[in-house]
């Protein structure tokens, strides 16, 4: 799909987009370096976006830049970024949407014939290694008790858990693409009955 399009599955404008790109900070893997011959820009063939481009840009904006309705009257920087760092974010997204597809046969069709929603958690964890704290990061993906299961678990050395609900998610990206009439949108609704 066209940038055009990605932008309205996501509901994004091009200034943000184009702000997000120009601080590295998009939620896409760095598919360039294996077909960007030596001398040519990355980045500069950048207009064959799919709909998990569309989930991990959404899934990343959705993190980072929360609306808290007790910000309203503030200035619009507050307003927009009262999440998780872009940079951060867009981590998750790249992690979360490659798990959740690798767990369910089909990738984004497999997520959407569960019988549940899935969810994912990125689990922050700290421990002491040789007298030093050392963080690190799990990503999960399965249903909210598979994953409430799964931060149970690591409880011990855990120090936060960020939660959402793909499903949810992937679902507000087609029915925006829907409704924009995107061909890879309604092409991948027509065959999974999305």
């Amino acid at each position: 799909m066209r940038l055009s399009e990605l932008l309205s599955c996501v509901r994004l404008d091009a200034a943000q987009f184009k702000n997000y790109k120009r601080r590295d900070q998009l939620p896409f893997m760095d598919r360039e370096q294996f077909s960007v011959p030596p001398g040519e820009k990355l980045h500069s063939r950048w207009t064959d976006y799919t709909l998990e481009d569309a989930l991990r840009l959404q899934v990343m904006v959705n993190l980072s830049e929360y609306k808290s309705p007790g910000k309203v009257k503030e200035p619009e920087i507050s307003k927009r970024y009262d999440g998780l760092p872009p940079m951060a974010a867009s981590a998750i997204a790249q992690n979360s949407i490659l798990n959740a597809c690798a767990k369910y046969d089909g990738g984004l069709a497999g997520i959407l014939a569960q019988p549940n929603d899935i969810w994912h958690v990125t689990t922050v964890d700290a421990s002491l290694h040789q007298g030093e704290l050392w963080y690190g990061s799990e990503h999960f993906a399965g249903s909210l008790v598979e994953c409430a299961k799964q931060i149970e678990d690591r409880k011990e050395h855990q120090v936060r858990a960020i939660l959402f609900n793909v499903t949810s998610v992937l679902r507000g990206v087609i029915d925006a693409g829907k409704q924009s009439q995107v061909s890879d949108v309604l092409d991948f609704s027509e065959k999974h009955d999305a």
